[in-house]
C-alpha cells in the first residue's frame, strides 16, 4: 500500500520535507531557494497543501517592514512520514511476554502513562478554567494521533470520545494496554477517570469519563 505522502506530486513531497527538516518553520522566500522553484509555484503548492491541513502559517515578527508569514507542519502533516512506533512497541511486548507477568507489565503502563502526562501537564497548567484545560487535553491527544472530542455529560461532568484506538492491534493482544490511557488521563488531567467503553472490547468509541478531580 502506498503511502500517503507519496500520493503528493514531487514537488509537495520535497516542500513538505523542507519543512520536516526546518521545524522552526519556512517563508515563501526561503521555500523558493531551497526547492530552486518559482515564488508563485511555491504559494501554489501551500494553498493546495493548506487546504489539505497538511500545513499551517504564522505571521512573522515584524522588523520594520512588512510582516511576512512562517509556514510550518501540522500534526496531520507531520503524520504523512512513516513512524514505526507499533514495530518497536511489538518488541518490547514479545519481551516483557517472556518475562514479565501481567501484573508488571500493568504496572508498566501506569507509569508510562504517567510519564507522558508529566511532560505535558505544563500546557495545561496554562489555563484556568476546567473546560480550556479539558480542551487542551484534547489538542494533546490529537496530535498523539487520536481523534477525539470532548462530551458534557452535566453541568460538572464530561467525557473524552476518541473514534480510534492509535494502538489497536496491541491492544487487542494485550488488553492491559488501555491502562496506558487511563494512567495518562488521570495524571494529565488530575482527575478519576472511568473507561466507559472500549473499542478493542467490541464498541464504537473509546469512551473515559471525568468522574472527580484530584487536583487541589
Amino acid at each position: 500500500m502506498k503511502s500517503a505522502l507519496s500520493l503528493l506530486g514531487e514537488r509537495q513531497q520535497s516542500l513538505l520535507t523542507a519543512l520536516l527538516h526546518h521545524r522552526e518553520g519556512l517563508t515563501v522566500e526561503e521555500l523558493s531557494s531551497l526547492l530552486a522553484i518559482s515564488r508563485n509555484a511555491v504559494n501554489q503548492h501551500l494553498t493546495q497543501l493548506g487546504s489539505s491541513n497538511f500545513i499551517q502559517s504564522t505571521l512573522q515578527e515584524s522588523t520594520g517592514g512588512r510582516p511576512g508569514r512562517i509556514y510550518t507542519l501540522t500534526a496531520n502533516g507531520l503524520e504523512l512520514f512513516q513512524r514505526r512506533y507499533s514495530f518497536l512497541a511489538k518488541l518490547l511486548l514479545s519481551w516483557i511476554d517472556k518475562n514479565m507477568g501481567e501484573d508488571e507489565l500493568n504496572t508498566c503502563l501506569i507509569e508510562l502513562g504517567k510519564e507522558m502526562a508529566s511532560g505535558l501537564e505544563h500546557r495545561l497548567k496554562q489555563h484556568t478554567s476546567r473546560n480550556d484545560k479539558l480542551q487542551e487535553a484534547i489538542t494533546i491527544m490529537s496530535e498523539l494521533g487520536y481523534d477525539t472530542e470532548l462530551r458534557q455529560l452535566s453541568e460538572n461532568q464530561a467525557e473524552i470520545v476518541a473514534n480510534n484506538c492509535v494502538y489497536q492491534e496491541l491492544a487487542q493482544q494485550h488488553n492491559e494496554f488501555c491502562q496506558l490511557d487511563i494512567s495518562f488521563l488521570q495524571h494529565l488531567l488530575k482527575a478519576d477517570i472511568e473507561h466507559t467503553e472500549c473499542i478493542v472490547r467490541g464498541g464504537k468509541h473509546c469512551r473515559f469519563k471525568i468522574t472527580g478531580t484530584k487536583e487541589s
